[in-house]
């Protein structure tokens, strides 16, 4: 049973408080017919200038044998959707504090998957793309995505990739303004219009941009 017309309404006042009219009607879109995300890229030719956080962390990837830590933060996700992360050789990028993971985010290269739109996006050779960074509660607004960030960037351009890439919800404004600190920068829009049986898939990227390097 899907949610009640009550429950709907009370999200819907709770949206338009907090993020107004304009936030409201494209959610309100997204759950129906209509979706788009912003595309975001970091160069890794850029300076990679310290970032410091006040937290005790060490950054690390995830090993196969520590996929039970990994869910301590993440317990929605399941061992087997992690264990095929791994098996298909995406890699997680974890920050713990006191042993235990704080921070977390995937990357993957090849393909990749945007569960949001519903699409797979092929990337060109020397793109990665990152994918449910997510930091504990606790500890957030204190940096540890941006310090565990610039750790990812190393790792890839060392490996000669030549950028990130990666998708954000356009409503959520605080994981914009943290990309944008961190050197992310908005490069297009994609998304779909979906009416019954028929879709139809969308991308806009700024004048310059490289289609065949950037197009789902």
């Amino acid at each position: 049973m899907g949610p009640s017309p009550t429950s709907w309404f009370e999200r819907a006042v709770d949206v338009w408080r907090r993020e107004g009219l304009r936030s409201l009607w494209f959610k309100g879109l997204a759950e129906t017919v209509y979706r788009r995300a912003v595309l975001v890229e970091r160069p890794l030719d850029a300076s990679l200038a310290g970032i410091t956080t006040d937290v005790a962390t060490s950054i690390g990837l995830l090993g196969e044998a520590e996929v039970d830590d990994y869910l301590e933060l993440r317990p929605e996700t399941s061992p087997a959707e992690v264990r095929r992360r791994l098996e298909r050789e995406h890699v997680c990028f974890v920050a713990r504090h006191e042993g235990r993971i704080v921070s977390a985010a995937w990357l993957a290269t090849g393909r990749a998957w945007i569960d949001y739109l519903a699409c797979e996006m092929p990337l060109a050779p020397d793109e990665a793309y990152l994918y449910e960074s997510f930091t504990a509660p606790a500890f957030r607004g204190r940096n540890i995505p941006a310090v565990r960030g610039t750790y990812e960037a190393r790792y890839f351009r060392d490996a000669g990739y030549r950028r990130l890439v990666a998708v954000i919800i356009p409503e959520n404004k605080p994981a914009l303004r943290h990309a944008e600190k961190a050197g992310w920068h908005v490069f297009g829009v994609m998304g779909y219009v979906n009416i019954g049986p028929w879709r139809r898939d969308f991308l806009r990227v700024k004048r310059g941009a490289r289609p065949g390097e950037r197009v789902p």
